[in-house]
């Protein structure tokens, strides 16, 4: 018997072997494959960002001329925070009503007349002070008018600012005119964030009486509805812009006298009913 060893087969596996080049043809094929996959995919994140995007245009657009634009923005306006003020001006009672110029108009004869959202304002305030008679605050270049409307109707408790003319002036100015830490803030309820924001910011709390807009949201009147949205799409853009860029055309307090506030601008006369 041999004591010789067995020799050792070799292994067909050989890990230090080097593996055939594929050719050049095959690794192309697949890597056009791969880049063809990868543009399906990317074409699929397109096309169906591509139909979201259009159908949410579409909705909207639909949704501008319908009550749901006007009262979702709507919803979102009130929901937004104000700046802080005091606690206790929170817990005290309001001390007066704050009404705020919607704007003034021509009648066919050409005078001046309050407009729509003017006469909204302060008929609600008439109503909020023949519940709980309080001094009535009138803000704005409208306040002649305003003043002598409630005149004319057995009211006449009341106090002008009559240099503001925009949101921002309408508080730094009712603010110098007389001392306030709480008050009823009167306007409509689309302007009424941006408002109540700029009244904060010169430490005045408000608690908010909303005043109707001359038209009302119908589901069968689209032209109503888009007044509403065009009223809710401006208020947005203006809050935006208010916590950019503040107004540049928002005069100071202390540039303006309390005789400048206290001066009328035109003849006054009668308001339209």
């Amino acid at each position: 018997m041999s004591d010789k060893p067995k020799p050792k087969k070799l292994s067909s596996k050989n890990p230090s072997a080097k593996k055939p080049k594929q050719p050049w043809s095959k690794r192309l094929w697949r890597h056009y494959l791969r880049s063809a996959e990868r543009m399906l995919k990317l074409f699929r994140i397109i096309n169906i960002t591509f139909v979201v995007g259009s159908t949410l245009v579409v909705l909207t657009i639909i949704s501008l001329f319908t009550p749901l634009f006007s009262r979702g923005t709507l919803f979102i306006l009130s929901h937004l925070p104000l700046p802080s003020v005091p606690s206790d001006y929170k817990k005290r009672e309001p001390s007066a009503y704050v009404v705020l110029g919607g704007g003034l108009t021509n009648d066919i004869n050409n005078h001046v007349i309050l407009n729509k959202y003017s006469l909204n304002r302060i008929r609600t305030v008439a109503g909020a002070y023949h519940n709980k008679p309080l001094p009535i605050i009138l803000s704005g270049a409208e306040a002649p008018w305003m003043n002598q409307w409630l005149v004319e109707h057995g009211i006449s408790e009341q106090l002008s600012e009559n240099a503001s003319m925009n949101t921002c002036e309408n508080a730094r100015f009712t603010a110098k005119r007389t001392p306030l830490r709480h008050v009823y803030l009167i306007t409509d309820s689309y302007h009424m964030t941006r408002s109540r924001r700029q009244f904060a910011l010169n430490g005045v709390y408000s608690t908010p009486i909303n005043a109707s807009l001359p038209v009302r949201r119908d589901w069968m009147k689209p032209a109503q509805n888009l007044s509403h949205s065009r009223r809710a799409v401006y208020e947005t853009a203006a809050y935006l812009r208010d916590l950019l860029r503040p107004q540049m055309d928002c005069r100071r307090a202390e540039d303006i006298s309390k005789q400048q506030l206290l001066t009328p601008r035109g003849d006054v006369k009668k308001p339209s009913e």
